[in-house]
């Protein structure tokens, strides 16, 4: 699992409520620019300053930052090529407890005794080595006191900006985000529409995401973004169309979230071209009948293909995936003089297109499944 990046999301919401969070830090007030005098105390088992005799061969500075001068010779556990040793809090079933009840408070979600097991078996799991999920708990429980004396108002608000915060995370790739808005989501109050499984925001979210990555594969360049409007308008879509959309479709829904995910930053990058290009013909011939912008291109790539696979000299059915790598970049040319023949598109306005397009199709019917994560 990738470093989290959600404590820092979720102490700038906090913050930004106007709540206090007391974090230890040490404040270094920097040195007047006339003076390259530093007034802090260097740590007790470093030689100080003033008996710092320089080599030889180097000028004592007058520029250069005495604070970044090695005293002393670093021990093997501060070396480039080890990080420091820091003393890990025990994860106690009090700061467990106290976690998991917070928490739920600030998302106005009461967790049931699944969920609270599946929380602490998480955090078991994960707090030796997970820095992120460690700091989310430290700072929750930090703000105790302002959580429990926020006003109904207060917490709203809070919960707003937290989730809509968790939702970005979770678009810029972020499984630790997934996995604290997943509780949120559960919870009927908070779904979009009923079903086997319930339509949640996190999906039509990642529907945006994952449509405008296509768009933007099919184009080869970018021209559509997920923005807040196009996220709400495939919310809605997607409500409107729930109710008429078969359970195997509303399976691979539910699980595209944590699915494209693993597609996007892992599986895309790590298959060949062939692989890559044969889901942007795909995912053209799906979306060029709602938006017309991609039609041109879209053809141009499943012509290119088609003459490929055709080549007698290149016998596509029975070469590796290296050697197709290899004819494609050869054909790359022809297709780039291709495309520059095009009208040159900007953007494709997708907004334009959500009310026409079958959005749950164009998103759930793809032939990868979008690489479902192993279950853990």
């Amino acid at each position: 699992m990738k470093p989290s990046s959600i404590n820092p999301g979720i102490i700038a919401i906090l913050c930004a409520t106007s709540l206090a969070i007391a974090t230890p830090a040490m404040t270094v007030t920097p040195p007047p620019k006339s003076t390259p005098t530093i007034k802090t105390t260097p740590p007790a088992k470093f030689t100080p300053l003033t008996k710092f005799t320089p080599p030889t061969k180097i000028t004592p500075p007058t520029n250069a930052t005495p604070a970044n001068t090695p005293i002393s010779t670093p021990s093997p556990s501060t070396s480039t090529n080890n990080q420091p040793l820091v003393a890990v809090t025990t994860l106690t079933p009090a700061i467990l407890k106290n976690f998991t009840n917070l928490y739920g408070q600030v998302l106005a979600v009461k967790f049931t005794p699944s969920q609270q097991q599946k929380i602490q078996q998480r955090l078991r799991r994960e707090w030796i080595v997970n820095l992120g999920l460690r700091n989310t708990v430290s700072q929750t429980i930090a703000l105790e006191p302002q959580i429990l004396r926020g006003t109904p108002a207060e917490r709203s608000q809070l919960q707003a900006k937290l989730v809509g915060n968790l939702r970005q995370q979770v678009l810029d790739g972020d499984t630790d985000a997934l996995w604290l808005v997943s509780f949120y989501d559960a919870s009927p109050k908070n779904w979009l529409a009923p079903g086997q499984p319930p339509l949640t925001r996190m999906t039509s979210d990642i529907s945006a995401d994952a449509l405008c990555f296509m768009v933007n594969e099919v184009m080869g360049r970018s021209v559509a973004t997920p923005d807040s409007k196009l996220k709400n308008s495939i919310a809605t879509k997607l409500t409107t169309e729930y109710p008429s959309i078969p359970a195997n479709t509303k399976q691979v829904l539910s699980r595209l979230p944590a699915a494209w995910l693993t597609f996007k930053d892992n599986e895309w990058f790590r298959r060949g071209d062939d692989f890559r290009e044969q889901m942007r013909i795909h995912w053209g011939k799906n979306l060029e009948a709602y938006i017309p912008e991609i039609r041109e291109i879209s053809k141009l790539r499943r012509d290119r293909f088609a003459k490929l696979k055709a080549d007698p000299n290149i016998q596509w059915d029975r070469i590796n995936s290296i050697q197709r790598q290899a004819a494609l970049q050869k054909s790359d040319l022809d297709f780039r003089r291709s495309v520059r023949t095009l009208a040159q598109i900007k953007t494709v306005p997708l907004n334009n297109y959500i009310n026409t397009m079958q959005v749950a199709n164009a998103i759930g019917n793809s032939p990868t499944r979008y690489f479902r994560p192993k279950v853990k």
